[in-house]
């Protein structure tokens, strides 16, 4: 008989991302993390803190340009400024226009 050694439970990953709006999760690198925090002037762990899929980013911009940041803000339950730091850390530095039109 083969000897059968014990599984190990595998560490997580601390390149992998998770959307924080869907909660979806892929691999990255370290360096990838790194220099996008180097890029908006943060440790890649604050970057990684706001990361937020392609798919989940399309629907915080419409949803920003229907209603605007604190419709958005209510919408997500987070408060304005993570809104603002989504857009910021994971747009293409893209302006999102709002409709400032009140209801």
């Amino acid at each position: 008989m083969k000897n059968k050694k014990a599984k190990k439970a595998r560490k997580p990953s601390p390149n992998r991302l998770k959307c924080q709006i869907s909660g979806e999760s892929r691999m990255s690198n370290k360096t990838y993390i790194a220099n996008k925090g180097d890029k908006f002037g943060v440790t890649g762990n604050v970057w990684a803190s706001f990361y937020v899929s392609k798919e989940a980013l399309k629907e915080l911009k419409l949803e920003v340009e229907a209603g605007g940041l604190d419709k958005a803000a209510d919408i997500y339950k987070v408060d304005k400024s993570r809104v603002i730091k989504w857009l910021r850390y994971n747009g293409r530095g893209e302006f999102v226009s709002q409709d400032l039109v009140s209801a």
